[in-house]
Formats: structure tokens, C-alpha cells, sequence
């Protein structure tokens, strides 16, 4: 990879043989007609040396070292990305809010992950909406059922599981813990 990226400087230049062993050439075939007539960086000048300068950067070179050439986490980024757009952290959501908001991220990821780029502005999820409300409307009952039981199976909040302590002792802890007489004994 570290070759790799070093002969990216090479080659704005219009050199594609590198001298190293682990990237000789680029990977491109010869370049002929459009592709040979570019506008290339001349060796030497302020732009190509200004380009060497930024690109072959230490820390960045250090970076460039880690990256896998077939692993890329893109795709669960932009997942997570979409998890914070259906369940922003500064809002707090009761457990089944948040089971349908995670569930909503995930068809809506799994939906668009791999389509073209859209061409038109119709929206699937107008039509998902339509879908659920014709749902509903055929059978209210059932919702409300599915409803009723993933509430029912919706665990115990966290704090159910700390022990309650009296307002004078968690008072009397945190002084002592915070008091600036506090020696440490």
C-alpha cells in the first residue's frame, strides 16, 4: 500500500516505472491517445514539489501503512451514519422506539445500499409509508398486538438493577469523596 500511494506522485508526473519492488509500474495499461494527451505535473516545478511535500508526509505514509486493500469499512460507517439519522444521540427513546428505529435504518441501509445513484425524486419511502398505513387500516388489531408483545419483551431499564441507597448516605459519600479535606485515608 505504501508503495502504492508513493507512485501516485510518480505518475502525476507522467512516470509510470517506479524502481520498487513491492509497486515496479503502474497498474494501468500503456497509455495511449486521450489518456497519453493529459496535463501532467512537470518534475521539478512548485506544484509537483508542493504535491511530494503533502502526499509523502510521515504521518500520512504511517497511516497509508494500515490500510487494507480489501477490507474497507465504508459501508458499516455509512450504516452507523444512518443509525444516527433515525436515532440522533441527543434524544432519548423508549426501547421499542429504538428497536423500530434501528429496524427502520436497517431496511432503509439494506434498501439503498447497492441501487444506482436515483434518477427521479420518487421516494420509496413515501410508499412504504402508504404500505404501513393501509396496513393498519385493514387491521388495527393486529398492530396493536405486535405492539404488545415487544412491549412485553422489552427489557428492564438499567437502573432497575442498582441498588436505591438513602439521599443522606449518596450526600455524605460524595462529600467525602470531593471535600478538599479529604486526605485519602
Amino acid at each position: 500500500m505504501e508503495a502504492k500511494w508513493q507512485s501516485m506522485v510518480n505518475h502525476v508526473q507522467d512516470i509510470h516505472e517506479h524502481g520498487t519492488p513491492a509497486f515496479p509500474c503502474c497498474a494501468h495499461p500503456p497509455l495511449e491517445g486521450e489518456a497519453r494527451d493529459k496535463e501532467w505535473l512537470e518534475p521539478g516545478t512548485t506544484a509537483a514539489i508542493k504535491l511530494e511535500r503533502v502526499t509523502l508526509r510521515t504521518a500520512l505514509v504511517k497511516d497509508v501503512r494500515k490500510l487494507s486493500p480489501q477490507h474497507q469499512t465504508y459501508s458499516l460507517e455509512a450504516f452507523h451514519s444512518l443509525i444516527l439519522h433515525f436515532a440522533p444521540k441527543h434524544t432519548g427513546f423508549s426501547f421499542l422506539g429504538m428497536y423500530s428505529r434501528l429496524l427502520m435504518a436497517a431496511l432503509h441501509f439494506n434498501h439503498n445500499s447497492s441501487r444506482e445513484v436515483a434518477r427521479t425524486s420518487d421516494a420509496y419511502a413515501a410508499a412504504l409509508m402508504e404500505s404501513l398505513r393501509e396496513g393498519y387500516s385493514r387491521s388495527p388489531e393486529t398492530l396493536r398486538e405486535s405492539s404488545a408483545v415487544l412491549s412485553s419483551t422489552a427489557p428492564a431499564p438499567l437502573s432497575t438493577s442498582c441498588q436505591e441507597i438513602a439521599k443522606d448516605e449518596a450526600v455524605g459519600l460524595y462529600l467525602a469523596r470531593h471535600s478538599r479535606f479529604n486526605t485519602g485515608n
